[in-house]
């Protein structure tokens, strides 16, 4: 993950770092055991990956992204980064097994989920370093700590 601009000692910057850095890992997880066509540890690991990433994205949207969206100039680029979210609750979010039928499907959807965490690492959060103020950075703050445990899935995104 990036460290070039110090953006990780912000604690909001940090905390949502370190989810990517674990968010990677599960990925990478998922990704082995499906390479391995252990259908049992793909699904294992792909309900971990979905634990962790369904709250980390309720976490960005209440907090960074929602205070972003309401600045002038950034409406395009966060709804970028929404679309990715969505993507990501249709897809990963939404998938209950990863035997064969899924496969290829959640090697796509978890390269787009790396891309995602790349342009955040390295273009979101160093530029909101220099964008928020600390009151923005404590209001985004206090949506993390507001934001819910889990993530819920849309009945209509079960696949």
């Amino acid at each position: 993950m990036c460290d070039y601009c110090d953006c990780r000692e912000l604690a909001p910057i940090g905390e949502l770092s370190a989810e990517h850095e674990r968010i990677t890992r599960l990925a990478s997880e998922l990704r082995d055991a499906l390479g391995s066509a252990d259908e049992p540890r793909a699904t294992a690991a792909l309900a971990a990956l979905a634990g962790a990433l369904g709250p980390h994205l309720a976490k960005e949207e209440r907090g960074l992204l929602a205070d972003l969206a309401a600045r002038d100039g950034f409406d395009w680029y966060v709804a970028e980064l929404l679309a990715d979210h969505e993507r990501a609750r249709s897809g990963i979010l939404a998938t209950r097994s990863a035997g064969p039928a899924e496969r290829d499907l959640l090697l796509v959807e978890l390269d787009d989920l790396a891309h995602h965490i790349e342009t955040e690492e390295y273009d979101l959060f160093p530029a909101s370093r220099l964008i928020l103020d600390d009151a923005a950075w404590s209001a985004v703050a206090a949506a993390h700590r507001s934001a819910p445990p889990g993530a819920a899935i849309a009945p209509e995104h079960a696949r």
